[in-house]
């Protein structure tokens, strides 16, 4: 699928959360899995692209190539396969790879649905970790079942999969309306999603921000009808240019580890830690060359923006929210496992609060009486239960 024009130009805000993201899980997970296969790992990155962005800040080979790096240290031997159809971009990286000293085990032309077999019969004694990052909608959807039905212990794998909303909310309204282009619109949504899932949404989609919110709806349609006919669960993240924007895609993560999914979301809340400080900060640059452009100077100027002040904000909406939304949950249910249940347990804070902040609501929880869990140790293993009246 070809790249926008611009894609390779200066990293937005929406790629620093994904980088942030990638990064973390790509290094827990050459921990966490090499340890079933005896530190043999490789990482899969199905649209490489350039490596670099032309500002200079590296792309997901580099990245993923810095966390291979890392896992040295845990005594893993992670190979490293980049995939990129395009033969001006694949050269590019070729060059970004060299000059960085990185040496991949495949560099390959082509598409990933072409070389996916190949490559997982390559590492058939490695934990894989497939990073699928395309400019639009995903691989097929029979090509994702293809690659987890191979997962096993003696070869572990884990998707990392952009779920593009934006492609599938203009592509839904215009394959179910008539007129030129409905038809092939329909055929790619069928491929990606599978055929006729989404269309009842987008019959129904009305006002500017319908067709978001159903492609949200299919999003987590594809994501239970996935795990239905391979066993494996997601964990979808929200992914924005800027927090007052709709999302633009979901960083989905398809595993058959459960744990894996509950320290995801901690990943993810991290990473939302970073993109809050790369937005902050663009707003605050912005304010300051505006002030200098209208002659405006300032006996007290405004600190920068901080990581400090930043979780403290997080911190404040989370003892907001967790307490309300767990006793509800746990109110309903009677009772939670919430390694088995990590977007509920979450619900809104998914990809924003981490483990800590569920656990200090469990913690407000036990001290007033509504439930059994202290919220110590591993509180998100146990059964946590509802005792409130």
């Amino acid at each position: 699928m070809p790249a926008s024009s611009d894609f390779f130009g200066q990293r937005n805000a929406q790629a620093v959360l994904k980088h942030g993201v990638l990064t973390r899980y790509a290094y827990y997970f050459a921990g966490r899995a090499g340890r079933a296969t005896h530190g043999l790992v490789a990482f899969i990155d199905g649209y490489a692209g350039e490596g670099r962005y032309e500002d200079g800040n590296p792309g997901s080979p580099l990245l993923l190539a810095s966390q291979a790096k890392r896992a040295d240290i845990l005594g893993r031997n992670v190979k490293l396969a980049f995939i990129e159809q395009d033969d001006g971009r694949r050269q590019r990286l070729k060059v970004s790879l060299a000059e960085n000293g990185v040496v991949p085990d495949q560099l390959l032309g082509g598409d990933l649905e072409d070389v996916m077999d190949s490559l997982l019969d390559r590492y058939e004694h490695h934990a894989v970790l497939l990073f699928v990052d395309p400019f639009g909608l995903a691989v097929r959807r029979s090509t994702l079942e293809r690659a987890l039905r191979r997962s096993s212990p003696r070869q572990p794998i884990d998707v990392l999969y952009h779920f593009s909303l934006s492609s599938v909310a203009r592509m839904g309204r215009a394959g179910v309306l008539e007129g030129p282009g409905a038809e092939l619109n329909a055929k790619k949504l069928d491929d990606a999603l599978g055929p006729g899932g989404w269309r009842r949404d987008f019959e129904e989609a009305e006002g500017p921000q319908r067709p978001t919110a159903a492609a949200i709806e299919v999003a987590k349609r594809f994501g239970g009808s996935v795990r239905a006919a391979t066993g494996r669960r997601s964990t979808a993240v929200p992914v924005r240019q800027r927090p007052e924007q709709l999302p633009k895609y979901l960083l989905m993560l398809f595993t058959a580890d459960e744990r894996a999914h509950w320290d995801f979301a901690d990943h993810a809340a991290k990473a939302h830690v970073d993109w809050l400080l790369h937005c902050s900060a663009q707003d605050y640059q912005a304010n300051l060359r505006r002030n200098e452009s209208f002659g405006v100077l300032s006996l007290f100027e405004d600190a920068p923006p901080s990581v400090e002040d930043i979780e403290k904000r997080l911190q404040e909406d989370a003892s907001g929210y967790l307490p309300r939304h767990l006793s509800a949950l746990l109110e309903s249910r009677g009772r939670v496992r919430p390694v088995e249940a990590v977007e509920d347990v979450y619900g809104e804070m998914l990809g924003r609060a981490g483990a800590k902040h569920v656990r200090a609501a469990i913690k407000a929880l036990y001290a007033e009486g509504k439930t059994d869990d202290t919220g110590v140790g591993d509180f998100w293993t146990r059964q946590v239960r509802w005792t409130g009246a």
